[in-house]
């Protein structure tokens, strides 16, 4: 017996009145030698305490009475045996987890680069803009008349002009003497002093002194007879002054003469071009000299010639032909032997930036340069499309019933045309535009359409078939060139030459008169770039490059000033000439300049009724003929389009005149008509009836529901005057309309191979992000942000906590079976800990701003996409791109987070876990992110993702009431709700379980592998409170190196919503890539049905493997033996020697039932073991010979003892076993 003033000394346990003492040690071995695990590693038995305490921290106690600092670079939470942790900021004794102040540094240094270099890139971006917008005003004081470059660039052409209108001047002198008339003052250069030459030049009074016969007339040759020029020359300056009238839309009347307007507003401009036409080598070398020093180069680059002092006499596309001159021989001079050609192959994409050596343009210009100026336009020869409908008709559904928006229109496209689509609000005009070139998915088309004399569906031509929207969807971040140059390789056939494709875009920018602005960004709303005009012909010229041979326009002056309209329209028109491209646009309100350029017109009422079609020429005769009168200055379109709407009447006096004329010559026979029904009825509404009943200004009463009335009655006037006249044309008018003789049909092009367009997609897709490289700086600096907030605020990973065990000496020291339970849970408590707060946190937030960023990829080009699409490229490569440079880019950024986030957590499991799960996660978010884009509008994207992500992240992630692990692991229907809807589910378990995986197995959460007895389902990773790894035994091994088991589902996930965003690409927004429903496609074709059948059947596939892969139960990788099952094997191991020994040879085990009676609690059926035990008891015996240790078992059994003895015996024997004693009777080898 112990005295009060005793105390439990150092490395034992003792009862409270101190009666009775247990060797720590020994107990600690206990559960070793049954290889149930060390689980009482890292216990302290001071003196003075009668129970067990957990080592405090920054301490670590090998045994039971050893207490030593824990060492620097580790960290050791409460009961820790061995320093395992490693923690590179933590000092000797470190008693919490400490960061490493050289990576806090790191990181800060990192984060404050980040920010300012992101903060420069704005600031330069906002300079640069603020200073091209000075730039800008800048260079138009510059070119004002009293600029020094204006001023000087005059007295310029003023010095090469001075010998020609030297001769002009003397010239019209000698015409004087033989006139009598006066033109001494017609061309005066003088010159004041400290000012420049100034040139006096009295175009009217010139060719009024020409006009000898004033009938506005002035014939070439006459005029050539003062400006002296050569057959040559005289050539060229008469092609000139045509060239510009036509673009300024001021008509000569005759061929070989010119009128005063063309002459007036281009003769100067066109005497400059002839006079430059011969240049001398030292004027070649003179220009040439001035672009680099415009330039400040040293070689002259063929870009700069179209901004150069060229262009004040040659328009764009006259300078790409001498740059195409310039060109060959380049070719020709850098032509080598056959071993060079492949790398001059190799370097075709560059050789656009070839410059032009002085030598050779001093040599070449002159020369070039007459070729240019003599040289015919060139003029298409291809037989073209024409195209000729009869009776079409546009079906569509509103309110459940048929309704015609175009309502049986006849007319012709005819080949090398320029057609306009013209009529009032609600006439049917981009209805009938996309009935024509089938893009009508929204309605039933009627009607016989004829391709080239050949009946067939405008579909089947589809791919000779442009369209150009009336936005301009065009890429902003792209130069004009490179929006063309991708549209070439995406759209023409396989096997274009790149060489081909780029000449093509040169011919494309020179024809739409593009070419000055080739380089410069296209622009948008937040970045600056080319004009209005421009922008409109960029996104004409995005057709032209797949060479269409009928090109479809929705309004292409939209938007535009007089003047940008005006080039839209003359570029086309040039089209037709050159190209020999068929144009049909739907064009409002054209200025006179621009209806002159058409064709033919196609005047629709409302309710797509014709109102009038044919040549647009023709439009004036014929409502003329129909009494009405074209009021002085107003436009010839607004007058027509004013009819079709029934807005204006015929004029009463002009039907009365007609009527007395009539009356006239009549001869009295009234038979025909008297009698006629149908003419009466018709008289009903005639214009004469109409102004009685209507009135002069078209409102009867004032009362807008007659003026409404009386409208409509004059558009079923029009439409049956229509009918009436297009009846009644003779043949040799009706062959207009009528189909052509069979020609050729193009054919389908051998489109691009996928890999291919995909190659091409994914170099757009990296320039324009490049592009938006500032925009996707802030995005990574507000995720870095983010993580460093958050990992700063949630401080660092709380392993343990001082919680010491609670265990009665009496439990302590009978550890058994029964009271295995409690101490085990005792033991364990101090390190039930959440690791969830931290996961959830970054996760939640990363997933929303990643997911954001990764869905404007698709929500920003969602019009452009739905426009490539229509136009027939593959949309398969385009999303496969999205897919490949979003997931790449985010990737990137996720990486950098989760190195932060690793660097600021200090985790205890290898940072390899953070990317792993970052990443895993990452890939999941952006799959839901490529797929929102696919099924709801853009603008929704943002508020339903994000909504998507917060909702389902939070309450599905297993780390909030009511829906945790353990109810994900009930196996119902919460547990796939959480695997597909929550990105954050299996992120948040693989970080916590990796956490706690890499805990020494006397914190309960892990079991070593040579502990096979003991029960994996007891740790505190499968107990309820936490359930984590529910479906991997093998999670509660010990492995710092993390647990990865839901990476693979995570993987298929994404895969599976990425197939589903390819699916819903083909099945959602059909309508906006000009395509029929789905099932319109399957009752149409049923080989559509079976691909449909056969993509479904790959979802449920991809869905059937991913549930597998969450809900399946992996294989152990160890093999759990249990304490029944290991002593079991150790008795019938040792049988023998216990048979010799008791004299009991005839005994078996099955005779010694009862024996396992203590074990007979014990679950064994979820646990297995990698080895066997040997079979043999511990050999080492307690006999203290200290009366207060606790015996486990009597140690005065008689060795000879009878068969009823046995039992005890055997039980004592087990005991002895449990307790890590044996003191039976049994001699010490058994």
């Amino acid at each position: 017996m112990y005295s009060d003033e005793l105390s439990c000394p150092l490395g034992f346990v003792c009862n409270e009145d101190l009666t009775q003492k247990a060797l720590c040690s020994e107990i600690r071995e206990i559960p070793q030698k049954f290889l149930i695990g060390d689980v009482f590693g890292g216990v302290y038995c001071p003196e003075g305490k009668i129970g067990m305490e957990n080592c405090p921290k920054g301490k670590y106690c090998p045994s039971p009475v050893e207490q030593l600092n824990c060492p620097a670079g580790y960290f050791c939470p409460y009961k820790t045996a061995t320093p395992e942790i490693s923690c590179p900021g933590c000092k000797e004794g470190a008693t919490a987890l400490e960061r490493d102040i050289g990576i806090q540094v790191i990181i800060i240094l990192f984060v404050i680069v980040i920010i300012v270099g992101t903060i420069a890139s704005i600031i330069y971006k906002r300079t640069k803009h603020l200073v091209a917008k000075q730039v800008e005003v800048l260079s138009y004081r510059l070119v004002g008349e009293n600029s020094a470059k204006a001023q000087k660039a005059k007295q310029n052409q003023l010095d090469k002009l001075r010998p020609k209108l030297a001769v002009i001047a003397k010239r019209l002198e000698d015409l004087d003497k033989e006139s009598g008339k006066d033109s001494k003052n017609l061309i005066k250069i003088s010159k004041t002093e400290g000012e420049d030459e100034k040139l006096e030049f009295d175009a009217r009074g010139i060719f009024d002194a020409l006009d000898t016969n004033n009938d506005g007339d002035l014939q070439y040759a006459e005029l050539n007879a003062v400006l002296g020029f050569d057959d040559e020359e005289l050539e060229v300056f008469c092609t000139s002054m045509n060239k510009a009238a036509d673009a300024k839309e001021i008509k000569n009347t005759k061929e070989d003469s010119v009128s005063r307007p063309v002459f007036v507003n281009n003769f100067l401009k066109a005497l400059e071009g002839t006079v430059n036409l011969k240049v001398t080598p030292a004027e070649a070398a003179e220009i040439y000299d001035t672009i680099l020093a415009e330039n400040q180069v040293k070689e002259v680059q063929e870009s700069m010639l179209y901004t150069s002092v060229l262009s004040n006499t040659l328009s764009d596309y006259e300078i790409m032909l001498l740059i195409k001159k310039f060109r060959q021989v380049n070719s020709v001079d850098e032509e080598s032997p056959s071993s060079n050609r492949q790398e001059s192959r190799k370097s075709s994409v560059f050789r656009r930036h070839t410059g032009i050596a002085r030598e050779i343009f001093v040599l070449h210009y002159p020369t070039f340069l007459m070729q240019v100026y003599t040289e015919k336009d060139a003029v298409d020869t291809s037989e073209g499309v024409d195209i000729c409908f009869k009776d079409l008709c546009l079906e569509v559904t509103v309110a459940k019933k048929q309704i015609n928006v175009v309502n049986n229109v006849t007319g012709r496209l005819r080949a090398k045309t320029m057609t306009a689509l013209m009529g009032g609000s609600g006439a049917g005009k981009t209805s009938l535009l996309n009935a024509l070139c089938g893009r009508a998915y929204y309605g039933n088309i009627i009607g016989d359409t004829y391709i080239n004399g050949t009946k067939k569906q405008i579909e089947e031509i589809k791919d000779v078939i442009g369209f150009v929207p009336q936005d301009d969807v065009v890429y902003a971040e792209l130069t004009v060139r490179e929006n063309l140059m991708f549209a070439g390789k995406l759209s023409l056939p396989r096997g274009t030459d790149m060489h081909e494709i780029e000449d093509l875009a040169d011919s494309t920018l020179a024809n739409l008169g593009l070419s000055r602005v080739a380089k410069s960004l296209v622009g948008d709303v937040k970045r600056r770039g080319v004009s209005g005009g421009e922008k409109k012909r960029v996104n004409i010229g995005l057709e032209l490059m797949s060479r269409p041979k009928c090109l479809f326009l929705d309004e292409p002056t939209s938007g535009l000033d007089s003047s940008s309209a005006l080039l839209v329209m003359s570029s086309l028109k040039n089209l037709v000439s050159s190209e020999g491209v068929t144009i049909v646009t739907v064009i409002h309100q054209p200025r006179k300049f621009i209806f002159d350029l058409f064709d033919a017109l196609v005047l629709l009422g409302v309710g797509g009724n014709t109102v009038y079609s044919g040549p647009a020429k023709g439009a004036y005769d014929y409502f003329v003929g129909l009494d009405y009168v074209l009021p002085a200055g107003e436009a010839l379109a607004d007058w027509l389009i004013d009819i079709s709407a029934g807005q204006i009447h015929p004029d009463p006096k002009v039907a009365a005149t007609k009527d007395q004329e009539k009356d006239d010559n009549d001869d009295g026979d009234d038979d025909d008509d008297d009698d006629d029904e149908d003419d009466e009825q018709l008289m009903a509404i005639t214009p004469r009836v109409l102004t009685e009943a209507v009135g002069k200004k078209g409102v009867a009463m004032g009362k807008a529901n007659e003026a409404i009335t009386d409208a409509a009655m004059r558009r079923e006037w029009l439409y049956k005057e229509w009918q009436k006249y297009f009846d009644g044309l003779d043949n040799e008018q009706k062959s207009i309309y009528e189909v052509p003789q069979e020609t050729e049909v193009p054919g389908a092009k051998d489109k691009q191979r996928f890999l291919s367009q995909l190659w091409t997609q994914l170099r757009r897709i990296v320039l324009v992000s490049y592009r938006n490289l500032t925009a996707k700086l802030v995005d990574t600096v507000i995720l870095i942000v983010a993580a460093v907030i958050i990992s700063m605020v949630s401080g660092l990973p709380e392993i343990s906590r001082n919680d010491n065990p609670s265990i009665e000496f009496e439990t302590l020291v009978s550890f058994d079976q029964t009271s295995a339970p409690g101490i085990v849970a005792q033991l364990f408590k101090y390190a039930a800990t959440i690791q969830l707060t931290f996961p959830l946190q970054i996760g939640l937030i990363t997933a929303v701003l990643v997911g954001l960023q990764a869905s404007r990829t698709l929500t920003s080009k969602q019009l452009e996409f739905f426009r490539e699409t229509s136009s027939g490229y593959d949309s398969n490569a385009y999303l496969l791109a999205v897919n490949i440079v979003v997931t790449l880019e985010t990737s990137v950024q996720i990486a950098i987070v989760a190195l932060i986030s690793a660097m600021l957590r200090e985790p205890v499991a290898e940072w390899t876990v953070f990317f792993a799960h970052f990443l895993a996660m990452a890939w999941t978010v952006v799959s839901w992110s490529l797929l929102f884009p696919m099924i709801i509008p853009a603008e929704n994207v943002s508020t339903v993702l994000g909504a998507f992500f917060a909702f389902f992240g939070l309450l599905l992630s297993g780390a909030v009431p009511p829906i945790g692990f353990e109810a994900i692991y009930a196996g119902d229907i919460v547990e796939h709700l959480s695997a597909w809807l929550s990105v954050t589910r299996f992120f948040l378990e693989g970080m916590a379980a990796s956490e706690h995986r890499c805990l020494p197995e006397q914190s309960g959460w892990t079991v070593s592998e040579e502990s096979i007895n003991f029960d994996r389902a007891n740790t505190l990773m499968s107990y309820n409170r936490f359930s984590y790894a529910r479906h991997d035994p093998n999670a509660t091994l010990y492995d710092c190196r993390g647990w990865y088991w839901g990476i693979l589902p995570s993987i298929c996930i994404g895969i599976t919503v990425r197939y589903l965003g390819f699916l819903a690409m083909h099945g959602f927004n059909r309508g906006k890539q000009t395509k029929k429903p789905v099932f319109h496609e399957i009752r149409k074709d049923g080989k559509c049905g079976i691909l449909v059948v056969v993509l479904l059947l790959g979802l449920v596939g991809l869905v059937a493997l991913t549930t597998w892969l969450y809900t399946r139960d992996l294989e152990a990788d160890y093999e759990y033996v249990g304490i029944e099952k290991w002593v079991r094997t150790a008795l019938e191991q040792n049988l023998t020697e216990l048979r010799e020994t008791l004299n009991l040879t005839d005994w078996n085990i099955s005779d010694i039932p009862n024996l396992l009676e203590m074990n007979a609690d014990l679950d064994t059926a979820a646990l297995t073991r990698v080895t066997l035990p040997t079979g043999e008891f511990p050999d080492e015996f307690m006999n203290q010979p200290d009366p207060t240790l606790v015996p486990i078992v009597d140690p005065n059994v008689d060795p000879n003892v009878d068969p009823d003895l046995l039992n005890g015996t055997l039980r004592a024997l087990m005991s002895a076993a449990w307790n890590g004693t044996c003191e039976c009777p049994c001699s010490e080898q058994n």
